[in-house]
């Protein structure tokens, strides 16, 4: 029955806009029925387009048997809705996609609750060791751990899951076969040899700028939830967010720094109703009902102290490297010129009745500009309480933020 799964998905396209689970259960789930239907039988059916059946026509046996055989040549799996292995949330999917290539172990697929944690690909350090750290949790807890295979926050995803020793699902927006991000080739082996590397594309299909946006549909229709960590107004980790909410599935955000442009896509989902996620503990305890005999809540972390893996080993785009270089180490205007050392703008006249954070956070920038991380520490402050400092200080012309989260009194 696979091949005729395979020749109607060549002869409707790949596409998040097809209502595949509508055409199946016009004929039953029955791909084969489809196949045999006359055009008029098609026609009658209601589910597809003139275009559509024209292409039906036109598409032979014969170049779904040639998928076919190559996925048996390079010892892929081949999934259909109606198998055992296919991702039973993923069935419930309007959009579901007719047939599923995979290369590694179909149990993962089926035995583990599925949670996606995805997020940008120019993610800083900072974000990489949450991932990363989160992922690992929720994998030690029992749950298994899908992402995009991209760079930044997703690869941080499946590595902090494997070094938990735990399973993780992978889902290309190309062909298994093809040499995307090839950066990645070794996690993506990785994958493979104790979970799974899933796409939709056949073979060596190359990725377009539509062929993301078209995945992540199966990434967050795999999963019951789906987290997202730093993620911008535009980034491709929020169309999986919305994926997961048209899906009826549940949508986590990692609550991130209120003046970061790459932060305000996932405190924009916190403020239009995703739950914030500050631990394991904050996701897993949303399934603890009905898939306790699946989860070890134990091992739910009420925060993110658990080593985790060393963040400079996740690949993330070239130029959040040189961004994160500038956060952890960052070099001033003063720095740059020393002729200007010692000559240092002073605190301006302070109110009277400045709080004391305020008042220790303009001493701390006396000295030099500091990064947030680095007034954080200085002034012994949690991150809520200082952006509230720093926002009052702004405000009233004492303080002014640079680039790279580095704040500086006004001269």
């Amino acid at each position: 029955m696979t091949k005729y799964f395979v020749w109607l998905q060549c002869a409707l396209g790949i596409s998040s806009s097809l209502r595949t689970q509508e055409i199946l259960a016009a004929f039953d789930g029955n791909a084969r029925a489809i196949f045999d239907a006359s055009d008029y039988d098609r026609r009658i059916s209601g589910v597809f387009t003139v275009a559509q059946i024209d292409r039906m026509r036109r598409t032979t046996l014969a170049q779904a048997e040639l998928i076919c055989d190559e996925c048996a040549r390079l010892k892929l799996h081949m999934l259909t809705p109606p198998d055992e292995h296919y991702p039973a949330l993923l069935r419930h999917v309007m959009n579901l996609p007719l047939v599923l290539y995979v290369r590694g172990d179909l149990r993962c697929l089926q035995q583990s609750l599925p949670i996606a944690l995805v997020g940008t690909r120019r993610a800083d350090r900072k974000s990489v060791d949450i991932a990363s750290r989160l992922a690992g949790d929720l994998a030690r807890a029992g749950c298994c751990i899908v992402s995009g295979g991209a760079l930044g926050i997703d690869s941080a995803a499946h590595w902090g899951a494997l070094h938990a020793q735990a399973n993780t699902v992978c889902v290309l927006g190309c062909g298994i076969t093809h040499n995307y991000l090839p950066e990645n080739a070794s996690l993506r082996q990785r994958i493979a040899q104790s979970g799974a590397v899933v796409s939709e594309f056949p073979g060596n299909t190359a990725p377009t700028k539509h062929s993301f946006p078209t995945r992540n549909r199966i990434i967050s229709g795999i999963c019951a939830g789906t987290i997202v960590v730093e993620a911008s107004e535009r980034s491709g980790s929020l169309i999986t967010a919305t994926c997961a909410a048209e899906q009826g599935r549940d949508v986590f955000a990692v609550p991130g720094d209120a003046f970061g442009s790459t932060y305000t896509g996932g405190n924009k989902l916190i403020r239009e109703g995703a739950k914030p996620v500050f631990s394991s503990a904050d996701v897993l305890e949303e399934y603890e009902a009905n898939y306790a005999h699946l989860l070890n809540m134990r091992q739910a972390a009420r925060d993110l102290e658990r080593a985790s893996i060393t963040p400079e080993k996740v690949a993330v785009k070239k130029s959040s490297i040189k961004q994160s270089l500038r956060e952890n180490h960052p070099v001033t205007p003063l720095a740059r010129h020393p002729s200007t050392e010692g000559n240092l703008p002073q605190p301006p006249p302070l109110p009277a009745d400045l709080p004391p954070l305020e008042h220790t956070l303009v001493q701390c920038l006396a000295a030099k500009p500091l990064h947030i991380d680095e007034l954080a520490k200085a002034a012994g402050a949690g991150l809520g309480e200082l952006f509230a400092a720093l926002t009052k200080l702004e405000i009233g012309g004492i303080i002014k933020q640079a680039p790279g989260k580095i704040f500086q009194l006004n001269a």
